[in-house]
């Protein structure tokens, strides 16, 4: 047989099809009036991820991957026996007689609450939307009330304990930071009273009064390099011999008085060589030169003496320099040592300050988390009772029924076209009897029924 001849078969056959599709439809019709109507409430929850913290110090970069992470976590938080535990005492399921006498039957060693949280949770599903932040919340009930209240229960129970979930920990971060800050400020008390004992002792009042005594030295050096100078300059004169002393030589005093006797040895010259060596008048000259050259020989031992006491006041000033110079070095050393002793202890302060203020910094954010009643999930919508059921599904089982009947509509026939095959085409004709057919004498199927003969 070829394809044409099971065409004609299956159109010579078409009341067993048909019967065989209604009596599948009849039998799948029986089935879905029988069976009982179940009815699934939604409720979705929207998640923030993107939302800041007000009390978070630091933040993580986020992206698709983490956000999905996010939400798979809480779909298993949703499904959790704690949710379910808390819908049941939301809704004092547990004061319910008729589940009262339910879980006084079962004879079940689990809390009451426990129970019927394991038995709420098995109709409960949670879908994710597809790339975004929503979550459904399907519960599945024969009554849509019941599916209704128990889909919105779960999602506010949910929030209720992702709030609690944030707030509890913090809590007991709380406390334990409190614990945590009294040693931190023992610790800060105890090295400041170590470092303010070391500067009492050591009479240091801070790290700048290192630095004064160190410009002090600085100074003193700084005088006493000069004052070696002038005490150097001032040995050289003393070292000169009396009257060629430079400054003798250039004391006004003596360059007068030299100008004076040079003035009268040339006057004496003259009356020398006019009036002779015994006149009254060179002698008169001669003994006012001998007074000139005393006083010039009294101005030039005052002269050297000026010299000599310049020069001890500058050996003694350069060893009181000198003196004054040691002692503040030796000061200086010993600030040095105690300065970096006060140094350590200066750290020590910092790192106890600093230990404390980010113990205390932390204490606040905790305290914070805490107390602010913030979540990043919402009931996005409430779950309303369904007026369709979602099973049975009737359009699916009938479209099933319907292919189903066909199918095995059409194999019955091709069944019994096999076991009781006919001549139906001129095909089949020639197949059956291997002659070729000379005329084809057609035939209206008004006159002669279906199907075509030769």
């Amino acid at each position: 047989m070829n394809a044409w001849d099971y065409v004609e078969a299956l159109r010579a056959r078409w009341r067993l099809i048909v019967l065989a599709t209604l009596a599948v439809l009849g039998v799948v019709g029986l089935w879905t009036w029988t069976s009982p109507r179940t009815y699934t409430a939604a409720a979705t929850l929207l998640f923030d991820t993107q939302q800041a913290d007000p009390v978070a110090t630091k933040s993580g970069a986020g992206g698709a991957t983490k956000a999905a992470a996010v939400i798979g976590t809480q779909a298993d938080i949703i499904r959790s026996a704690y949710v379910a535990q808390r819908v049941a005492g939301n809704l004092a399921m547990d004061r319910n007689p008729q589940l009262i006498r339910q879980y006084q039957a079962s004879n079940s060693t689990l809390p009451i609450r426990e129970w019927i949280g394991r038995r709420i949770t098995k109709p409960l599903e949670i879908l994710p939307t597809r790339n975004t932040s929503v979550l459904a919340v399907n519960y599945k009930s024969e009554d849509p009330e019941l599916a209704a209240r128990l889909a919105t229960a779960f999602a506010q129970a949910y929030v209720q304990v992702q709030l609690q979930l944030r707030i509890d920990p913090a809590r007991v971060y709380s406390q334990w930071f409190e614990s945590q800050i009294r040693e931190a400020r023992g610790r800060l008390e105890q090295a400041q009273a170590r470092l303010t004992r070391f500067q009492q002792e050591r009479g240091l009042v801070g790290a700048g009064r290192f630095d004064i005594e160190q410009a002090q030295l600085s100074e003193l050096s700084q005088q006493l390099t000069a004052a070696q100078a002038d005490a150097a300059q001032a040995r050289a004169k003393a070292g000169s011999s009396i009257g060629s002393s430079s400054d003798a030589q250039q004391s006004a005093v003596v360059q007068s008085l030299d100008t004076q006797i040079a003035a009268k040895s040339a006057s004496l010259q003259q009356l020398r060589q006019s009036l002779g060596p015994n006149h009254p008048m060179v002698t008169a000259a001669n003994a006012e030169i001998a007074e000139l050259r005393s006083k010039r020989g009294q101005a030039v031992g005052l002269a050297v003496s000026a010299v000599q006491t310049a020069n001890a006041a500058a050996q003694a000033r350069a060893g009181e320099l000198s003196g004054l110079v040691q002692a503040k070095r030796e000061q200086v050393l010993r600030l040095s040592g105690a300065q970096d002793q006060m140094a350590v202890l200066q750290r020590d302060v910092d790192t106890a300050r600093n230990a404390y203020d980010a113990v205390t910094a932390r204490l606040n954010e905790v305290r914070l988390q805490s107390e602010v009643p913030m979540s990043n999930v919402s009931v996005l919508d409430r779950a309303v009772a369904p007026t369709l059921p979602s099973s049975p599904n009737v359009p699916l089982r009938f479209l099933l029924g319907l292919f189903a009947g066909l199918f095995l509509g059409i194999a019955a026939a091709l069944f019994l076209e096999w076991r009781n095959p006919k001549v139906r085409t001129i095909g089949g004709l020639v197949s059956l009897t291997g002659v070729p057919v000379l005329a084809d004498l057609n035939r209206e199927p008004k006159l002669l029924g279906s199907g075509a003969m030769a």
